[in-house]
């Protein structure tokens, strides 16, 4: 094959632009060119698309050649105009080629010439439509809606770049925009923030840029907050476009729904044990003496499923919310209050719907025989995490009354529990968490101490619910989801749990199979598979789900979830924060060192912090430190180390 290209200049297609360069060597498919810089490169010959067979530079003159080159595209490109070229050529529904083109507008076909021509056609294509090598003049309309297209994407540039100033500037304490700056932003992040499925993309981006170590919604929210514009409600409901209010449908179902008959149980002891302020009471619990030290434990679960029908306009809205979230400024609960915390909710003195598991333990705590079944009961008493540890921290005599007496045998019938499933490998943790509440401002912090006496009864006797619900699903073969924890391997620590269709053993709980059903009120999926049990138990045996319905329901319900117990976890570091911040800067507070003096936890607060300063101190060392560092809307806490009050805690 004659050598066509060798020695001499040639543009080329690279990226969509027309690049110069001097051909150095030739092959049948190939050529190997040298740019302006000295660099070769090897490319297809058809990318060749302009050639100058009189312009042959030696190796040593290529960058002069190429600059003289450069300067005569720059002088030709200077008189081009594309739209006058257009308006010339519109008229005729043909195609033209670059030379045709070029001879049109500049009077000759030079290969510079042609080169500017096509330069200007790949990068312009407002006037002309590319087909291959040949390029069509678009229609008057077309130009006219690619021009207004461009100018949007232009207005969008320009307004991306003042938004993202505009946000950079108030969120790092720069300057707060003008009144007239500030008004489009302003409408901008208020529509962003009011629906979370429509939120902009470009507008996440220029939040993200503003400031990447918050979410895009709470940059949005904190923009608004500091420019005197936030909307009404509570801060992390917004943020988290939590839906508050149900539809009408929902609340119209929830009054009138009438719920099936169920026979009524004969347990009059029945107690209820939460927070004050619970009012979606989900669990009561009583104990009986028998014979031989053998003891009747009853736990009674509200049962939400009777009135909750499936498909129906409350189980949409509870589908789609996953569970009640708990944000210290508000309550977003899963259904509506006519049935969560008034028909459904165990309040004592009222006869209330439940599903109750009644199980007879050993004098050794070992569970002997259990039922489950649907039934009526009016709840006797409730009373107080509060109230329960002081009644059960009493002496017992001649005059300790009937509730006294029914927690001293729930303690018992839990420590044989607890026993009982420590001795086959239950793990049993349990950490202090701070509780937060934000009324007209105020915030309130209180630690809740989850190893109380009255609240290990209460989450012994619903594990010991949830694993007869699940025992019963293995037996009668029901499809449900398990949960599963399988012993680790080695000294790796203990394996996450996960979910399966299938029962199998649980570490955590020290049980060869474990549900989890014991709050319907509160959490969907426990719903879901009450109704299952219920359905089998009541409906001969015919269940309401299948497996692949089950696994559906799981993955939209979970993930409803998880997203709320985030957001939840962010509010409550947020608002303790702002605690921090306002109340205790500054003070010593006692900790606890961990992580090997990396991290520490406030004693008062059960929160954890960043530890700076300490010498090389063991894991639960207790120590005295000062807060130095806090940001609430980043979530940071830095403590600085003090001095050690005792090596351990």
């Amino acid at each position: 094959m004659p050598e066509k290209y060798l020695g001499t200049l040639v543009e080329y297609l690279d990226d969509g632009r027309l690049r110069p360069a001097l051909v150095v060597r030739e092959q049948a498919n190939q050529v190997a060119i040298l740019d302006g810089n000295g660099r070769e490169r090897t490319l297809s010959r058809d990318l060749v698309l302009i050639h100058y067979p009189d312009r042959r530079p030696q190796r040593e003159a290529v960058a002069k050649a190429l600059a003289q080159l450069e300067q005569e595209h720059e002088q030709l490109a200077a008189e081009l105009d594309l739209n006058l070229l257009w308006e010339v050529v519109r008229e005729h529904e043909r195609s033209y080629t670059a030379e045709e083109l070029a001879e049109l507008f500049f009077g000759r076909r030079s290969q510079v010439a042609v080169a500017v021509m096509l330069e200007a056609l790949f990068t312009d294509r407002l006037y002309f439509v590319r087909r291959h090598l040949n390029f069509a003049a678009r229609s008057v309309e077309q130009v006219e809606r690619l021009r207004t297209q461009y100018e949007r994407i232009r207005l969008r540039s320009e307004n991306g770049r003042r938004f993202t100033n505009l946000l950079d500037s108030v969120l790092h304490n720069r300057a707060l925009p003008s009144s007239e700056e500030a008004a489009p932003l302003i409408a901008e992040l208020k529509r962003y923030l009011e629906n979370p499925f429509t939120r902009s993309r470009d507008l996440t981006l220029m939040l993200e840029t503003a400031v990447s170590d918050i979410t895009p919604a709470e940059a949005a929210y904190e923009v608004l907050e500091r420019m005197g514009a936030a909307p009404p409600g509570p801060r992390f409901a917004i943020i988290g476009g939590v839906r508050s209010k149900f539809s009408e449908a929902a609340l119209q179902e929830a009054v009138a729904v009438v719920p099936p008959p169920r026979p009524p149980d004969e347990d009059t002891q029945a107690i209820t044990i939460d927070d004050d302020e619970t009012l979606e009471i989900d669990d009561a619990i009583s104990c009986k003496l028998l014979t031989n030290g053998e003891m009747c434990l009853r736990i009674h679960i509200a049962l939400v499923a009777d009135f909750v029908s499936r498909g129906g306009p409350m189980d949409i809205e509870a589908a789609a919310r996953g569970a009640t979230f708990y944000l210290p400024e508000t309550t977003v609960r899963m259904l509506p209050d006519s049935v969560s915390t008034d028909r459904a909710s165990l309040i004592a003195g009222r006869e209330r719907h439940v599903f109750t598991t009644e199980a007879i333990l050993s004098a050794s705590g070992e569970i002997l025989k259990f039922s489950i079944y649907p039934a009526v009961i009016q709840v006797k008493a409730r009373l107080n995490y509060d109230e329960a540890d002081r009644l059960l921290n009493q002496q017992l005599n001649g005059e300790s009354d009937e509730k006294t007496l029914l927690l001293r045998m729930l303690q018992e019938a839990a420590a044989k529990l607890r026993t009982r499933r420590r001795e086959a490998g239950a793990v049993l943790v349990q950490r202090r968490e701070p509780k937060i509440r934000v009324t007209n401002g105020e915030i309130e912090v209180k630690v809740i101490d989850n190893a109380s006496p009255s609240r290990q009864l209460v989450a012994e006797f619903m594990v010991l619910s949830n694993y007869c619900a699940a025992r019963f699903a293995a037996d009668h073969a029901v499809p449900l989801i398990y949960r599963t924890q399988p012993a680790a391997s080695g000294e790796g620590g203990q394996l996450r749990a996960r979910l399966s269709l299938y029962p199998e053993f649980h570490t955590g709980v020290g049980f060869d199979c474990y549900s989890q059903l014991s709050s319907p009120i509160r959490r969907y999926m426990d719903l879901a598979l009450q109704r299952q049990l219920v359905s089998v138990i009541t409906e001969r045996h015919t269940t309401i789900y299948e497996p692949d319905e089950l696994l559906g329901l799981l993955a939209a319900a979970e993930n409803a979830e998880t997203e709320g117990r985030e957001l939840e976890r962010r509010a409550k570091r947020y608002w303790l924060l702002r605690y921090f911040q306002q109340h205790l800067r500054g003070r010593p507070l006692e900790a606890m060192v961990l992580r090997g003096g990396t991290s520490a936890e406030l004693d008062d607060y059960a929160v954890r912090g960043t530890l700076h300063g300490a010498p090389n101190l063991a894991t639960h060392t207790h120590i005295l430190v000062r807060i130095t560092r806090v940001e609430p809307l980043r979530g940071s806490l830095v403590l600085d180390y003090l001095n050690t009050l005792s090596e351990q805690r």
